[in-house]
């Protein structure tokens, strides 16, 4: 009980943090709807993807759904550097509080903000005229697979962030991590369009395990042979990068 009262006090922290910069929040909420407007509506009226099924609304939604965790990720480093550099976190320490609860917490927030995230992001491109097939449902699930990315991705900013300590090291590695994952995958542009070496990095790409998973579920239906592979794959590289996360949050309290 100790433990689950801690993680909703640093959780609510956080949160409560979170609503009281709101510029940041919505900042955060904002990004992902202006790039499907902007990218739908620039691209659908060029016609340059005359191969994809549907429109082009109904193919780039999940791919902005899976960018929402690029987002929260880069968040969470954010977060934890703050804590660091302005001495939160060691007075935080001097506590009884449990020392799990403190990621479990930061962790928690950032899972809450990616999921308010595609959840309007799934509710914008509706309203824009996107039918999700397999209904709310399969809505739950394309959320629930972007929480799991971003649970993947935090483990890697966090890391970052108590290793760096410095919100620029964050930005230049979210920066040189996120264009490269998410434009040489199958999230913005279908892969055939890709040159043959950038179809090979698109194919083992775990945005593209991600973006497929979820394209499934609003245009075709869930399928095991996409769905199978993206949670071993999303969730195996959450386990290495959460362990890392653990590793340096030791050495960083001890």
């Amino acid at each position: 009980m100790s433990f689950l009262y801690d993680v909703r006090s640093v959780y609510g922290r956080h949160l409560t943090k979170l609503v009281r910069n709101p510029t940041l929040l919505g900042t955060n909420l904002l990004t992902p709807i202006l790039f499907l407007v902007l990218f739908s509506q620039l691209l659908q009226k060029l016609n340059i993807f005359p191969g994809v099924s549907g429109s082009y609304l109904a193919y780039l939604t999940p791919g902005i759904v899976v960018m929402c965790s690029f987002i929260g990720g880069s968040l969470s480093g954010v977060s934890i550097v703050n804590d660091l550099n302005s001495g939160f976190l060691s007075k935080m320490l001097l506590t009884q509080v449990n020392r799990a609860a403190i990621l479990a917490g930061r962790l928690l927030t950032d899972v809450t903000v990616v999921v308010v995230q595609s959840a309007i992001t799934l509710a914008v491109a509706v309203l824009m005229g996107v039918d999700i097939v397999t209904g709310v449902p399969g809505a739950v699930l394309i959320v629930a697979t972007a929480a799991l990315l971003d649970l993947a991705l935090c483990g890697l900013f966090l890391y970052v962030g108590m290793k760096s300590r410095k919100t620029e090291t964050i930005s230049a590695i979210g920066n040189a991590v996120f264009f490269p994952l998410i434009f040489v995958s199958s999230a913005m542009f279908p892969s055939s369009f890709f040159p043959s070496w950038a179809q090979t990095i698109s194919k083992y790409n775990p945005i593209s395990y991600a973006a497929n998973v979820t394209r499934d579920l609003v245009q075709g239906g869930l399928t095991w042979n996409t769905l199978a592979p993206a949670v071993a794959v999303i969730g195996l590289i959450a386990i290495v990068t959460i362990s890392a996360t653990l590793f340096e949050f030791r050495r960083v309290i001890s």
